[in-house]
């Protein structure tokens, strides 16, 4: 049987959306660190130090933040998908 339930292609669009989302917050959560690092050589005149630290913590967090968003994204998936194969399918009559 085919399922014909019009919610699934919308929840399917706002994972999409949710997983684009989550890119373009991991790459602004690393472009931050990089411009408070390099904010920060200018302030004390260092040679890139805090631009390096910063950057590299940058990509730590968007990393940890990926990561926990994507495993919490997988787990309501996983719910849903056993909240479907519990219900009963419902047999279709077209008049």
């Amino acid at each position: 049987m085919t399922d014909t339930n019009p919610s699934k292609p919308d929840a399917d669009l706002a994972s999409s959306m949710r997983m684009a989302g989550l890119v373009w917050q991991s790459i602004t959560e690393v472009a931050a660190g990089a411009i408070i690092g390099w904010l920060l050589d200018l302030a004390f005149d260092t040679d890139k130090i805090f631009l390096l630290i910063c950057g590299l913590l940058g990509i730590l967090v968007g990393m940890t933040s990926f990561i926990r968003t994507a495993m919490q994204e997988s787990r309501r998936q996983a719910r849903l998908a056993r909240k479907r194969r519990s219900q009963p399918e419902s047999k279709e009559t077209t008049p």
